[in-house]
């Protein structure tokens, strides 16, 4: 796994724990803002098209065992 990719899972490990111990946040709340972050920073650099693709690609290789399933908020 690259660099970026391990700093990335710790950031997302960090705010998602940050979340779940502060009873006015929501882990998977926090997990969509992100994820809008995200996708705003790469369509700075990035075209639509591409940025489309690129979650269309992850979305379709995400394995069942990846996926979990947490409470509601």
């Amino acid at each position: 796994m690259s660099g970026e990719h391990s700093v990335a899972r710790q950031l997302l490990a960090e705010a998602l724990a940050e979340a779940e111990s502060s009873p006015s946040m929501c882990p998977d709340t926090q997990a969509l803002a992100i994820l809008t972050a995200v996708l705003q920073t790469l369509s700075q650099t990035r075209s639509r098209k591409d940025v489309e693709s690129f979650v269309a690609y992850n979305l379709e290789n995400l394995v069942e065992s990846d996926r979990v399933i947490t409470r509601g908020c």
